[in-house]
C-alpha cells in the first residue's frame, strides 16, 4: 500500500468540522458515565447583546432557563476556565456562584450538577468554552477530560460556518436554529438558548427550509445534515 503524502494527511486532519460534529464527540465522552452534562459556548460573539452563544448541549430545557444565558455568560466569560494542558479542575456550583458573583450560577446543584469544569477551548480568533459536569464530585477522571479538551479543540478549530452548496448560503442563526431543531428543541426552547423570540426562530427556520428548496423541516433538516451545513 503506497505511504499517505504528508500533504493528505494534513487535509484529513484539518476537515472542516460541523456543529454535529463537536456534539457527537461531547455526547461520546458523555456515554463513558453516568449523569454527565455538557455546554459549549462561544465567549460574547454577539456584541449587539453581548452574550455568549450556545455552540451545542444537552442541558434540558429547564437547566438552561432557571440558569439563565446571562449567567452562561458569565461562566463563560470568567478567568477561572483551564487552558489546554493544565490539569482541570472541578467547582461546586455554590463556589461558582461567589467566584463570578452571579447567584444563578448556583441554580446547577437543582439540576443534578454538583462539579462543574470550565475548559478553554482555544480556536484562531475564537474563544469556546466547555462546561462538564457531573451529578457528584470526584466522578470524572481528569485526564479523560483532557483528552476530551483536546479534541474538542481540535474539531473546532476546523469548524466554520457553512454555506449552502445547493443555493442561497444559510446565515448564521439560520443554521442554529435548524440545528437545534434537529436536536429535537421547540421553538420556544430554541428561543430561550439564542435568545431570540420564538416567532423569530420560527422565521429563521422557515427563511432555511426556503433556500434548502425543501418541502418541510424534516426535509430541510436532512438536507442539511447531508450536506454538512448543521
Amino acid at each position: 500500500m503506497a505511504t499517505e503524502t504528508k500533504e493528505k494527511r494534513s487535509a484529513r486532519q484539518y476537515k472542516a468540522a460541523s456543529r454535529r460534529d463537536v456534539s457527537s464527540l461531547a455526547r461520546g465522552y458523555c456515554r463513558s458515565g453516568k449523569n454527565i452534562s455538557y455546554l459549549i459556548a462561544e465567549a460574547a460573539p454577539d456584541s449587539a447583546t453581548g452574550m455568549a452563544s450556545i455552540l451545542v448541549s444537552n442541558w434540558s430545557f429547564d437547566t438552561i432557563e432557571d440558569v439563565g444565558l446571562n449567567a452562561i455568560t458569565r461562566l463563560v466569560e470568567s478567568p477561572i476556565s483551564t487552558f489546554p494542558g493544565a490539569a482541570p479542575r472541578g467547582w461546586h456550583p455554590l463556589a461558582l456562584a461567589a467566584l463570578v458573583a452571579c447567584d444563578e450560577v448556583a441554580h446547577l446543584s437543582l439540576h443534578q450538577q454538583q462539579e462543574v469544569f470550565l475548559l478553554k477551548l482555544p480556536s484562531g480568533k475564537k474563544r469556546y468554552v466547555a462546561l462538564i459536569s457531573a451529578d457528584e464530585a470526584d466522578a470524572l477522571d481528569t485526564t479523560e477530560l483532557q483528552r476530551l479538551q483536546m479534541g474538542l479543540c481540535h474539531l473546532l478549530s476546523g469548524y466554520k460556518a457553512r454555506t449552502n452548496p445547493i443555493g442561497e448560503p444559510l446565515s448564521e442563526r439560520e443554521r442554529e436554529c435548524l440545528y437545534w431543531v434537529s436536536e429535537g428543541k421547540t421553538a420556544d426552547e430554541v428561543s430561550l438558548i439564542i435568545n431570540v423570540s420564538s416567532n423569530t426562530v420560527n422565521s429563521y427556520v422557515a427563511h432555511a427550509i426556503h433556500k434548502l428548496a425543501a418541502k418541510n423541516r424534516a426535509m430541510a433538516i436532512a438536507t442539511a445534515i447531508r450536506n454538512g451545513l448543521i
